[in-house]
């Protein structure tokens, strides 16, 4: 090959080269971009595996969730109770859509609201303007019109201003209990005959025969006993109207022995199996409260007497959150890992001693070395709250020793219904005493008389329909718009959007408490609204992640199997490149060396 041809192949070869390095360092580039969005679609993915979401549990079973949304808390049905659950700003007004918002603009209403509550006049051009936004019915709107305008509800009522009521006498309210209420197995409280053959001794051969709550655990026993009549007659079932009206005692009774059924332990059991674990679990309070709101319910004050009653009574059995803490940890692992010294040792912990413990949970009644079970019966009906024989220590090694445990189901009912009397008649007046451990006799109890007037609502078809709890329900909506004040946000219907300002704490949940007003929160206090894991949303940003990671991969490989081929071919030019120049070299050697001959 000529010089000539030799430099213009070499040049050629050049040229080729630069053009192949600067693909391959353009390669290079997008490769490092694609790291970067591998980077940022795992950063994603990473976020979306955290993903939470809002639900609405109203039984609180976790059965029953459904995705949290606008239109849930501002539509009347029974999963708000008939009342509106408002979205609210820092300053405490309330966030409309477009839609309610519309309808408040042409009701008149202010954006920072009124000192009070307007007319029925402006109530009902709101009422209107929601049927023009499509939000209710024409019919639904007739419906509410047709009502008198409540302006008292949520601001201190939960009842309807046309609902009735009328007067009972006690005899009255006796016979509508013993027609209406649940008796204790209905409700599902169970008792059952156990340890037949271990009755209690009589004194002055006065049988009382026992009766036992069934087993949380198969296997095992709580010996929850039920002294149930005078005249030897067994029975499984207990009614309010038997408590109210009938002379025999009615106790639950629990002989805990030796060993791992210690008076603590059964104290616990008995104060949960009173109280109860939340408000939907069958107990001892549960059931008076349900069976008295049955008939006494539906009147305001009733139910603030009867709220406060439950509260009585629950601080009766439940004088502390350490002995709840303690008493909760005891039934844990009362048939678990925890042997008498463990028991003793953690009660100890907590108390100054064992026997400070079982002083809280109840009262001490005879001597724990010769107590006898009609000691216990008798103290329990002597005196208010749960009783225990006097052992102030975890076990004994004495062969006789015993650790029998009983309250009066008839000094509870009799307490709790003193405790609604003295509400209706003012706590701050009020003549009425009852503590726990303090005697009968010396206590101050409501003994009702036959004449005794009751509050009940008046049998109506107008005011129990769902028509009076729909036209409720936009009355209080009204009455809050218009005291707190409002704000529009065109976004607040998109769930996801909605769920994130609540998380991020920039609006919050407004809700009707049992006084009848509306209280601001975080959503995290709500008792029907949970957070968890958003798994639908989770497993669209895994297919996601999958789908795009490999179409980067893909790009990943393609880049570099070109990569590869440029890698290839400018190793190959470098080699061409390299013998060119050396011919190159060699040609102009020898073309200087024959001229220098």
């Amino acid at each position: 090959m000529g010089l000539a041809a030799s430099q213009a192949r070499l040049l050629t070869i050049t040229a080729r080269k630069a053009d192949c390095e600067f693909q391959s360092m353009s390669l290079s580039h997008q490769k490092i971009a694609l790291s970067r969005d591998m980077e940022r679609i795992s950063d994603e993915y990473h976020d979306a595996m955290n993903k939470t979401k809002l639900v609405y549990d109203y039984y609180g079973t976790g059965t029953s969730q459904m995705n949290l949304n606008y239109a849930l808390l501002m539509t009347p049905s029974v999963y708000n109770d008939y009342f509106p659950k408002f979205l609210t700003d820092r300053q405490n007004r309330v966030v409309l859509s477009p839609e309610y918002a519309a309808a408040a603009k042409a009701a008149g209403i202010p954006h920072e609201g009124y000192n009070g509550v307007p007319s029925s006049e402006i109530r009902n051009a709101f009422v209107e303007s929601l049927r023009d936004n499509g939000i209710i019915t024409s019919a639904t709107a007739v419906n509410i019109e047709s009502i008198p305008y409540n302006n008292e509800i949520g601001l201190g009522s939960l009842y309807s201003a046309q609902q009735a009521t009328m007067d009972v006498t006690y005899d009255d309210l006796l016979n509508l209990i013993k027609a209406n209420c649940p008796d204790t197995m209905d409700y599902g409280l169970s008792f059952h005959v156990n340890y037949a053959d271990r009755e209690p001794q009589a004194q002055d051969g006065d049988p009382r025969w026992l009766l036992s709550r069934a087993a949380d655990t198969p296997g095992q026993e709580e010996n929850f006993e039920l002294c149930v009549n005078e005249e030897g007659n067994r029975a499984t079932v207990v009614s309010l109207y038997d408590l109210l009206t009938s002379n025999n005692e009615y106790l639950i009774y629990a002989e805990t022995g030796k060993g791992a059924n210690l008076p603590i332990g059964e104290a616990a059991f008995m104060q949960k199996f009173i109280i109860g674990e939340s408000e939907y679990e069958p107990s001892v309070l549960n059931w008076l409260v349900d069976s008295f709101s049955k008939i006494l319910g539906g009147v305001q004050e009733n139910d603030l007497a009867l709220q406060y009653a439950y509260n009585q009574i629950y601080d009766l059995f439940v004088p502390s959150a350490t002995m709840e803490n303690v008493a909760n940890r005891l039934i844990a692992d009362h048939y678990g890992t925890m042997d008498e010294d463990d028991i003793e040792d953690y009660t100890a912990d907590n108390f100054d001693s064992f026997s400070d413990a079982l002083d809280e949970l109840g009262t001490k009644v005879g001597d724990s070395h010769r107590a006898k079970t009609w000691q216990v019966i008798d103290g329990a009906k002597e005196l208010i709250g749960i009783v225990y024989n006097g052992n102030n220590r975890a076990h004994s090694t004495n062969a006789g020793n015993r650790k029998d445990i009983a309250v009066d189901l008839n000094t509870i009912v009799d307490v709790f219904f003193t405790a609604y009397k003295e509400y209706l008649e003012g706590i701050e007046n009020s003549n009425y005493s009852y503590e726990e451990g303090q005697k009968l006799s010396e206590a101050s109890l409501y003994k009702p008389k036959g004449s005794d007037v009751f509050k009940i609502l008046a049998p109506t078809d107008v005011n129990s329909g769902e028509e009076d709890l729909v036209a409720s329900f936009y009355d209080s909506m009204f009455n809050i718009i218009c005291t707190n004040g409002w704000t529009e946000n065109e976004n607040i219907g998109n769930a996801e959007y909605m769920q994130e300002l609540l998380k991020s704490g920039s609006v919050f949940i407004s809700s009707i408490d049992n006084d009848a007003y509306y209280y601001q929160s975080s959503y995290s206090t709500d008792t029907y609204i949970s957070e968890i894991a958003d798994t639908e949303a989770i497993a669209q940003a895994e297919a996601k992640y999958n789908a795009q990671k490999a179409r980067i991969e893909s790009k990943e490989n393609t880049i570099d199997m070109k990569m590869k081929n440029l890698d290839t071919e400018i190793s190959s030019l470098t080699t061409e490149y390299d013998t060119m120049k050396n011919v190159i070299n060699k040609s102009i050697e020898k073309s200087f060396k024959r001229y220098d001959a």
